[in-house]
């Protein structure tokens, strides 16, 4: 006998060759169903039925395949091999779906409603700069007041200012409007 053929002879009695030469029928169905169902779960978003569904499948494969006939290194091989095609499948699946239509569907569209360069929700208001209005409450130091007609939320810079007084803005940052009592 030549190296080759003792190679091959003690290969096809080894536990991986046997794992796929002797696997039964419903090891494999209930294996490769939990697969795809796995692989439609990464196209949606979500753990759901398909992602919890295939693995319970996956693992049932896995001690179909125990049940008739399997060993110890049958089990790992199938749980490292269940493993890699996993890790294989997301990544493909990942690089596909960022690459194709199927990406800029809403499902996988990580963009904002708001286009980049406006703030929807922030309104501006640098106009009301040096502007001159009347504080309607208390400011300590928050409080309202109204400025060229307009109903505004401001801060006191320095402390207090009575009601009814009237407040000069100099400060606008965001929504956030400071004033000053003005000078008469």
């Amino acid at each position: 006998m030549n190296v080759l053929t003792l190679l091959m002879d003690s290969f096809a009695d080894s536990s991986f060759a046997r794992l796929f030469t002797e696997m039964n029928a419903w090891a494999i169905a209930l294996f490769a169903l939990g697969v795809i169902f796995c692989a439609i779960e990464m196209c949606t978003p979500g753990v759901g039925f398909f992602g919890i569904s295939g693995i319970v499948l996956v693992v049932a494969g896995i001690v179909v395949r125990m049940v008739c006939g399997g060993d110890v290194y049958m089990l790992l091989y199938m749980v490292l091999f269940a493993i890699v095609l996993f890790v294989v499948m997301f990544v493909v699946a990942s690089l596909l779906i960022r690459k194709s239509k199927l990406g800029k569907t809403a499902i996988f569209d990580v963009g904002t409603a708001v286009p980049e360069d406006k703030t929807e929700g922030t309104r501006d208001y640098s106009y009301l700069m040096g502007h001159t209005g009347k504080a309607t409450s208390l400011l300590r130091p928050g409080g309202k007041a109204v400025i060229d007609g307009e109903s505004v939320d401001v801060v006191a810079r320095d402390g207090f200012i009575e009601a009814d007084s009237d407040v000069t803005v100099v400060l606008v940052e965001g929504q956030r409007i400071v004033v000053v009592k003005a000078d008469k």
